[in-house]
């Protein structure tokens, strides 16, 4: 039987290829950086949107305002002891 082989050779750069590659990762890491910048704020945020938050020292007052509200807030703020509330 005849021997039937065929060998190819085909060189290829793909410096041009990789460097695009690396720019897309830098790109790809940046915006999860800034996503995870977003989360932290959204985070941060999130409970003044709930009515307000009492923690690390900041307090931060509920936008709606009802006795109920109001009664709910003094006695998150008594129970973390941030804030003593003395009656007139």
């Amino acid at each position: 039987m005849a021997n039937n082989k065929l060998k190819i050779n085909i060189d290829v750069d793909t410096t041009e290829a990789l460097k695009q590659m690396k720019e897309v990762t830098e790109a790809a890491n940046e915006c999860v950086a800034a996503l995870e910048r977003l989360e932290k704020l959204t985070n941060k945020f999130s409970g003044l949107a709930r009515g307000g938050i009492v923690s690390a020292g900041m307090m931060s007052v509920p936008v709606t305002l009802n006795g109920g509200t109001i009664a709910e807030s003094v006695s998150k703020i008594q129970e973390n002891e941030s804030i003593r509330v003395r009656q007139f």
